[in-house]
């Protein structure tokens, strides 16, 4: 892919993102964002513990993507399939 076709994509890739264009959903992923911090904040040091914020942290990154796929993606939350 050349240069300008890379351009191309990451400029329609931003332009679909609707956490930056939709309101109602920029504040549902960011409290889901909000939720994920506390979760991680508030969870016991114990490897058991750890891991289950992490499975419940995945959980919520996955809502994020069904709400905006490419916020998620650009955000790092899920790796798309090439």
């Amino acid at each position: 892919m050349s240069n300008e076709q890379l351009a191309q994509q990451a400029k329609e890739s931003m332009s679909s993102i609707q956490y930056y264009t939709n309101p109602a959903k920029r504040r549902k992923i960011d409290f889901i964002l909000e939720e994920c911090a506390s979760l991680m904040a508030n969870c016991n040091s114990d490897y058991n513990s750890r891991q289950q914020a992490k499975y419940k942290e995945q959980e919520l990154l996955l809502e994020i993507s069904k709400l905006d796929l490419h916020f998620a993606i650009q955000c790092g939350y899920l790796i798309p399939d090439n």
